[in-house]
């Protein structure tokens, strides 16, 4: 028997949907089909049941993730890492499925009229928000990516982020997608006054932020920084496995540098993550390198380094001041699981033996969240917010950095495993977005690229191709003052999870009493 096309049609566009909103992030970048694709849902999960909300959701899900983490088959050189993420990934929003189809038959949320319109868009938006926050928090620390906000880094809406973080932004995203599935609900039930009202919430939040100030001025001066791509060959396994190769490749092109800009103009020279395949701070080769790059250049030089030390290894930033050495360190704080460490890998290997190809699990580092530089052209210390690679996409992780006095984010990543992925335009994405939030301009330095100078507005002011040995000379502004955002803190996230779960409550309460209001008013 074949499935009628009314079944599939739901299952049509729920997948649609998901495809839609996977298109607003690089590399297509249409912020706009973010909204579009949370109406399209929104609409097809109306007057649901939870089996088939949850369902829907999945197959939304797994639209939008499935090509959105596609870099995790390409680093992994299989599909077992990305399709299990995937799925994870793809359950939280079946689980925003079956609460949606619950909550939308409140009886309050049932009801015609503008009252009843502005209530369903509010409970849309925050059972959304709420269920995203618990997924880029939960468990081990949770999987960002995909948030709607960092769809938002070429939106109008992007200057409240400054306000509202990320939660805030992708708030308004989940608005506009909620205002729109009313508005072409009302005017299919022909309500004009209905579909005016929710048309323009969706064009108020769209559009209105744009005019947020967003103060992107220096306050403590500027700091001039020399960001090094060294590049890495596509063989990328070969290349780190080959010693010093790497590490060569940067000292090289900050060889460059010094030659084009002269010694002694710049501040500091940032070289990415993983720069130096053999730690300078235990291998004198590695060592000579570095510092003959750091003396060419007549500054102190940040340099990526894996440390080992009691069966377990430390991703750190480590500052090289010529004829010096090593300094001062950032050790990452937060791994990333499955990735640089595996969680349960005695349970996991019985299911695949993939586990054991992370060897040696990375260990979160301790310590501030910063890291402090001697400026050479300036001679005074200045200090960094720091994250290294996938830490760009944790708010909370580069607040602590700025609260403890960073005065520029830098990001230093190693995308070569990702070869030409959407990873790192994804990765710059959020760097734009995280800038806006915490008032400061950022430094993305990459192995391979996509390193990039990013103003505290967001906007990408250079950038490299990828795969090209390349470096950017710029003077960024440093900045002091905290945003609402960062005042605000943890605070908007955790009114909306709190907002979803008592939603969500309500509507699994509404479901098990509407039963029984109809048998009572079958025995009347």
């Amino acid at each position: 028997m074949k499935p009628r096309p009314r079944c599939l049609a739901p299952l049509l566009a729920a997948g649609c949907a998901g495809a839609a909103v996977w298109a607003a992030f690089p590399p297509v970048g249409a912020w706009w089909a973010a909204p579009l694709g949370l109406a399209v849902l929104a609409s097809v999960l109306r007057a649901r049941g939870p089996w088939a909300g949850a369902g829907l959701g999945l197959v939304f899900g797994l639209a939008l993730f499935t090509p959105l983490l596609h870099f995790t088959a390409v680093a992994m050189g299989n599909p077992v890492g990305w399709a299990a993420l995937t799925a994870v990934e793809s359950f939280y929003l079946a689980a925003f499925g079956a609460a949606w189809a619950l909550v939308g038959r409140i009886r309050r949320l049932e009801r015609p009229g503008g009252a009843a319109v502005l209530a369903r868009i509010l409970a849309f938006t925050v059972l959304w928000c709420g269920v995203e926050e618990v997924r880029s928090s939960w468990p081990w620390g949770g999987f960002p990516f995909g948030r709607l906000a960092f769809a938002t880094a070429d939106a109008p809406m992007l200057p409240f982020a400054a306000y509202g973080g990320a939660a805030g932004l992708t708030a308004l995203v989940a608005c506009a997608g909620g205002a729109l599935a009313e508005t072409a609900h009302a005017l299919r039930r022909r309500r004009g006054l209905d579909a005016l009202l929710a048309a323009s919430l969706a064009g108020l939040v769209v559009f209105a932020p744009v005019l947020a100030p967003v103060d992107g001025s220096a306050q403590d001066g500027t700091l001039r920084v020399g960001a090094v791509q060294g590049n890495v060959a596509e063989e990328f396994e070969d290349a780190f496995n080959r010693a010093l190769e790497v590490t060569g490749n940067h000292a090289e092109a900050t060889l460059v540098l010094a030659d084009d800009v002269g010694w002694g103009t710049l501040d500091v020279v940032i070289w990415p993550e993983n720069a130096a395949d053999l730690d300078p701070r235990d291998f004198s080769a590695s060592a000579a390198l570095v510092d003959s790059a750091a003396q060419a250049v007549g500054a102190p030089v940040l340099v990526g380094a894996i440390s080992y030390a009691d069966n377990v290894r430390y991703n750190d930033m480590v500052v090289w001041s010529p004829g010096q050495g090593a300094g001062e360190y950032y050790r990452k704080h937060r791994p990333v699981p499955f990735a640089e460490y595996v969680p349960l890998r005695e349970q996991l290997r019985h299911l695949s033996g993939q586990v054991d190809r992370i060897g040696t699990d990375l260990a979160p580092g301790t310590g501030p969240q910063t890291l402090t530089v001697h400026a050479a052209v300036q001679d005074r210390d200045v200090k960094l917010a720091m994250g290294i690679c996938f830490e760009v996409a944790y708010e909370d992780t580069l607040r602590d950095g700025v609260e403890q006095g960073g005065e520029l984010i830098v990001i230093p990543t190693n995308n070569a495993s990702f070869l030409h992925s959407s990873e790192a335009e994804q990765q710059l994405a959020q760097g734009r977005v995280q800038a806006v939030i915490h008032g400061r301009a950022l430094v993305q330095v990459s192995t391979v690229g996509v390193t990039a100078v990013i103003n505290p507005r967001g906007v990408v002011e250079q950038r490299t191709q990828p795969y090209t040995q390349a470096a950017l000379v710029a003077d960024v502004p440093l900045r002091t003052s905290v945003t609402v955002a960062d005042r605000l803190g943890a605070l908007p996230g955790l009114a909306l999870e709190g907002g979803a779960a008592l939603l969500a409550v309500a509507g699994m309460v509404s479901g098990v009493s509407r039963p029984r209001r109809r048998r009572r008013l079958r025995r009347a």
